[in-house]
């Protein structure tokens, strides 16, 4: 690997965490955002299934967010010591 491909993977890596971490700190708003709308969908939910759709969304942010940060850490940790292997000129 070239440096300058080494300083685009880490942009990328660095893009990732950031949605990863996003996704993450952000799963309550975004799985309430979607299970609302749910609800509108179906016309209206009994408590129960509202909150078993909610915690369903929810789960599912944060999954997807901890495999992206979790991606862009083990591929940051990959970058950072390629680089240190890269051949000084």
């Amino acid at each position: 690997m070239t440096e300058n491909q080494l300083k685009w993977t880490g942009f990328f890596v660095t893009v990732i965490g950031v949605v990863g971490l996003v996704l993450i700190f952000f799963s309550v708003d975004f799985g309430t955002s979607l299970a609302d709308s749910w609800v509108a969908k179906q016309g209206g939910a009994s408590t129960e299934r509202y909150h078993i759709i909610l915690e369903s969304y929810i789960h599912s942010f944060l999954i997807a967010g901890s495999i992206l940060f979790g991606f862009s850490l083990l591929f940051a940790i990959f970058t950072y010591f390629a680089f240190m292997l890269l051949p000084k000129r």
